[in-house]
């Protein structure tokens, strides 16, 4: 829900203002103007994590109503204090660079502050009696729960994982190793757990090895009486109808004892489809010795587990293939258009499937499916993510507020595309809306949404995401979190000049030139810039500069516009007092006004080219020692100077793009708490020593840098020397 993530970004905002030590709070007692709201806000928190432990079958329509509201309300009074910090800390930068501290006087807030508190409590009982009152979804009848029959058993590769289960289910494994009858096959919405299922169910082996079989759709509600009853209708046809009597059987202890009686000396296979919340009392009161238990979840189950994977390149293709033309496949004249078609599915079957449905209904021919495979937002892509939004939606519905903001935020990024977790990490802690700034909490969580959710991807990546450093989200759930963070107002992904981007909170682009298109401009810089907190220009390199610095933006935390080739770092930039994390592409040196920028924790400047003259050096500006806040710092091709002062840069851990002429013993001991350092070699065409050796001047590393713990080496251009040495 937004309002959590805007408790927390209040509640960061306040600590901010309150421990800085680069603020002063004048008089002295306008520290106390604050505490109200912050405590405000630890109770709000208190009352809508409630939610996160409701049952997932509660209709949450009213809840979400109110969430909204109060959303509405913590972002109105972030922004009057936000605003009133920016409005006192900017006349002093502009007054005298290097100020070490600034004062910022809080008493005209005041009744501001009494009146949100007031609000606040007011609208947290409203929660908990929403919260408390939520209606129940209505169960399914028992009837439908058993009927298995529509469910086809068709599958197009994973035949290896198949035999695996089947084997597992027929073996002695289970209770041998783990003392346990239950198998989950566990995997994101779509990627064929119940196909799966269904075919290890109508093996000709399990059949015959089971004397009874038994299917049960949990779903999201599906009590212990109802399960048992599900079972019992199946293995004793004498009590069929009984069972399939709602309220026949109310006493679970009699169910539970004419289970195990019909049961007793029979081997019985039972399946739980789409289980949400396992309910271990059902299989404690089983013989584990006679039944196997096999479960399907979009959910980690504890216990025996076998994640499914996503279809290779070419089980995808014929599994379109076969679904559009049947078993020929397809025609040559679209073979070639299939392949881009399904890799444009990102190997997810149910995505996979319901493309070819829609395209069976159209024309099919080269030119029709050209415009499929090559347009971005072709209609039958949009209808399919559409359609299989309806089935993901629950996933994201029910999963913990903490969890739901980062989730949403992977939206932002484009389709087919991945993410580097370092920089995500920091982009994150510096947005705002995360409650833990420890980047081990961060990690841990998108090891949560990746192994017990499956909502964040990494089989297309070889080996460990973590190795790889990269994380990835499938282009369906990355759709629904583009439509659900426009709908809060979380995040709008612009996507033509048509979009409302009043109150939005944060704003991207997979076009960057979209931004320079006057409509579009015009509608950010008088409806939103005045409140946004993030501009992400996420589309492909743009060679000119777009004029993102002249919207009139004040409280931007994040600023990525690395995409966007810049002349020079604009002046308005400078400005940005409350900015966090800047990424910008730009040739030109650093200008010392950089250190206005006193809250920035990331700064990432890459170039565009990188021509030098020979025996030409580029440093940062001196100024960058009075960044106090900066956790990483990656300007390519540029190297720290020695400061001349005693500054230390205490916070800072990642250290990017500098040479060896950055790790001198006087900078390195000012850089104490650093745990990732890379260094980058640039091999020039030729050098008066061709005898230097160019990892000389590293020595100090080891002794001075006591806390790192990753060290790179990176040369861009390795095969440079040797090309011109060939030439010569």
């Amino acid at each position: 829900m937004a309002a959590f993530g805007a408790a927390i970004s209040l509640k960061n905002t306040i600590n901010h203002i309150l421990k800085s030590s680069r603020i002063s709070l004048v008089p002295a007692s306008s520290t106390q103007v604050l505490r109200p709201a912050n405590e405000a806000m630890d109770r709000l928190l208190t009352a809508l994590s409630k939610l996160d432990h409701t049952g997932y079958s509660k209709i949450r329509t009213k809840v979400n109503a109110l969430d909204e509201r109060i959303k509405e309300a913590v972002w109105e009074f972030e922004d009057l204090l936000e605003s009133h910090f920016y409005d006192q800390i900017l006349p002093q930068l502009e007054s005298e660079r290097g100020h070490l501290s600034f004062s910022v006087d809080l008493q005209s807030l005041q009744q501001s502050v009494d009146f949100f508190v007031e609000r606040m409590a007011e609208m947290e009982l409203e929660y908990d009696f929403e919260v408390v009152n939520m209606p129940e979804e209505e169960g399914e009848p028992i009837a439908s729960r058993i009927d298995f029959g529509g469910i086809s058993s068709d599958m197009v590769g994973l035949s290896g994982f198949f035999e695996d289960t089947r084997d597992y289910l027929l073996g002695e494994d289970l209770l041998i190793e783990y003392e346990w009858n239950c198998l989950s096959v566990i995997g994101m919405a779509g990627v064929g757990k119940t196909t799966i299922a269904k075919k290890v169910f109508d093996d000709p082996l399990i059949r015959k090895h089971f004397e009874h079989r038994a299917w049960v759709k949990v779903g999201r509600k599906c009590e212990f009486n109802e399960i048992l009853r599900c079972v019992l209708a199946q293995v004793d046809p004498n009590t069929r109808h009984q069972m399939l009597t709602q309220g026949f059987y109310e006493d679970d202890q009699k169910l539970v004892g004419l289970l195990k009686e019909r049961l007793k000396d029979k081997k019985c296979l039972i399946v739980l489809d789409d289980v949400w919340k396992w309910d271990t009392r059902f299989m404690d009161n089983l013989p584990q010795e006679n039944v196997r238990i096999l479960l399907t979840s979009r959910k980690k189950i504890k216990g025996p587990y076998k994640r499914v994977p996503l279809l290779n390149e070419e089980e995808s293709k014929k599994l379109l293939g076969e679904k559009v033309f049947g078993e020929k496949g397809f025609p040559p004249d679209l073979e070639e258009l299939g392949k881009k078609i399904a890799e444009k599915c990102e190997s997810l079957p149910l995505m996979i499937v319901t493309v070819a449905d829609l395209l069976s209904k159209e024309d099919k021919t080269p030119k029709f499916w050209t415009e499929v495979a090559k347009k971005q937002h072709n209609s039958v892509f949009v209808d399919a993510y559409n359609q299989i939004s309806e089935v993901f939606f629950p996933s994201y519905e029910y999963l913990d507020q903490y969890l739901k903001m980062l989730f949403l935020y992977l939206g932002a990024y484009p389709s087919h595309s991945d993410s580097y977790k370092t920089e995500f990490l920091h982009q994150i802690n510096a947005e705002g809306f995360f409650g833990h700034s420890l980047y081990e909490c961060l990690k841990v969580c998108l090891n949560v949404l990746s192994d017990w959710y499956h909502l964040v991807l990494h089989e297309r990546n070889i080996g460990s995401w973590f190795s790889m450093n990269k994380l990835s989200v499938h282009s369906c759930w990355q759709h629904l979190c583009k439509r659900e963070a426009s709908k809060i107002k979380f995040l709008l992904v612009i996507q033509s000049c048509d979009d409302v981007t009043k109150g939005q909170r944060r704003l991207c682009a997979h076009c960057n030139t979209l931004f320079a298109f006057e409509q579009v401009y015009d509608a950010i810089k008088s409806d939103c810039a005045s409140t946004a907190r993030s501009l992400l220009c996420y589309g492909p390199f743009h060679e000119y500069p777009i004029p993102i610095h002249a919207m009139d933006f004040k409280l931007l935390r994040v600023l990525i516009a690395d995409q966007v080739r810049l002349y020079h770092i604009p002046p308005e930039i400078m400005k940005l007092v409350c900015l966090k994390f800047l990424s910008l592409t730009c040739n030109k040196e650093l200008p010392a006004s950089i250190s206005n920028l006193i809250q920035l924790q990331s700064l990432i400047i890459k170039q565009h080219t990188n021509i030098k003259k020979r025996g030409a050096l580029s440093y940062m500006p001196v100024e960058v020692w009075g960044m106090q806040e900066l956790v990483h710092l990656e300007v390519i091709g540029r190297d720290l100077p020695t400061p001349s002062s005693d500054a230390t840069l205490e916070t800072l851990c990642c250290l990017f793009g500098v040479s060896a002429k950055s790790c001198t013993k006087e900078i390195l001991k000012r850089i104490p708490n650093l745990k990732i350092l890379r260094i980058e070699l640039e091999l020039k065409p030729c050098d008066d020593d061709d005898d230097i050796n160019p990892l000389s001047g590293l020595e100090y590393i080891s002794t001075e840098l006591h806390n790192l713990e990753s060290l790179h080496y990176h040369v861009p251009n390795p095969e440079m020397r040797v090309f011109m040495e060939a030439h010569e």
